[in-house]
């Protein structure tokens, strides 16, 4: 069997759909079954990514245009190399040339439309619908983003399978960097996610203010990339003292950065209204960092962080949980971390994804 991935997420920025990308198919190439075919415009990236063997090739891309890309590249590639079927991240090519395989990760803009443009929203629910309906093989992360799957697009719900995220972690060998020698970070609360409304960083910042922390001595790190324009953020950052605000970091980290930022975290608070998975929170736990997590859309299946869970728009209810855990931080999180193991394990993951293909073969 002739399989194409669609991997030009992997060209981009770091996002949630290159992580489920690569934590499945690092671990589904050992099936010499499979004929493995990798798209895109960076053949060296994903090589590192991916490895070598008989059964992987990789295909260039040559346009970043995505409509070039729908329209012409991909049906092409699939005429060339005889693909069987190919496994797309939310839109699917023009014409219909093989068997197609479909990741609907979410649909937040429809369920959350204030954070969303008009134009994104009209396009998205023409183009994911589509997708979605003809996809022979209909895939998605998270028990909530299946419901709403069935909701919006009025989709069966049998043909709908979950294939959730896991975490990518490094090795236990693996040399992490020093985080207060590299940043000057030492006591400090950590939040993982774009810069955008809809991730409700402004309420932990507020907290983070108003329980006096930067006087006891942490500091806030986000670490982000600004993607949508979020006023109230930066309405409120700007009024604040600046004896405050050089407590406050707002920057991108290398991956293994990343890593060691959670493992050394005071603690870990994720405050986003709505996600369609969330995979920063299992990350840090995973690193066995005490983490609080919203408990809305998607993160409600979180249910092992039990009372570390809180209502994303309860800024009491954020404050007293902050509190508590600063100083309980040291309790025992193996339950959880053994959890997120059962759970959210890629090789696992990765065989389900596989016999899902093999019963559509």
């Amino acid at each position: 069997m002739r399989l194409l991935v669609d991997c030009h997420v992997f060209d981009g920025k770091f996002q949630g759909t290159r992580t489920y990308l690569q934590g499945i198919y690092q671990n589904l190439v050992g099936h010499k079954n499979i004929n493995f075919y990798f798209a895109a415009s960076d053949i060296e990236n994903i090589k590192h990514v991916f490895g070598a063997a008989e059964n992987i090739h990789y295909v260039q891309l040559t346009t970043g245009n995505s409509i070039k890309r729908l329209a012409l590249e991909f049906p092409s590639i699939i005429k060339q190399y005889h693909i069987d079927f190919a496994h797309y991240q939310y839109v699917t090519p023009l014409p219909k040339l093989c068997k197609e395989i479909v990741t609907i990760h979410d649909l937040l803009f429809l369920d959350y439309p204030q954070y969303f443009p008009l134009s994104y929203r009209i396009k998205n629910t023409f183009f994911f619908r589509r997708s979605a309906k003809r996809a022979d093989i209909l895939l998605t992360v998270s028990p909530y983003s299946k419901e709403e799957i069935v909701r919006h697009f009025d989709i069966n719900e049998d043909i709908i399978q979950i294939t959730p995220n896991g975490v990518l972690l490094p090795s236990e060998s693996t040399k992490l960097p020093d985080v207060k020698e590299k940043y000057g970070f030492d006591k400090y609360i950590l939040t993982v996610s774009r810069i955008e409304p809809r991730k409700n960083h402004q309420m932990l910042l507020q907290a983070f203010v108003e329980l006096g922390l930067a006087d006891k001595g942490y500091k806030l790190v986000i670490v982000g990339m600004k993607d949508l324009k979020n006023e109230i953020f930066n309405h409120y950052f700007d009024l604040l003292p600046k004896s405050i605000q050089d407590n406050i970091f707002v920057f991108q980290a290398p991956y293994l950065d990343l890593i060691s930022l959670y493992k050394h975290a005071s603690l870990f608070v994720f405050p986003s209204f709505a996600e369609g998975f969330g995979i920063p929170p299992i990350e840090a736990v995973s690193m066995g960092c005490t983490t609080l997590c919203s408990n809305a859309t998607a993160m409600s299946d979180f249910d092992f962080l039990g009372d570390k869970l809180f209502d994303p728009s309860n800024l009491e209810e954020l404050k007293e949980k902050i509190s508590y855990w600063l100083e309980n931080v040291n309790e025992n999180i193996s339950q959880e971390q053994n959890a997120i193991r059962e759970r959210f394990d890629w090789k696992c993951i990765a065989e389900r994804f596989y016999k899902i293909i093999e019963k559509n073969i």
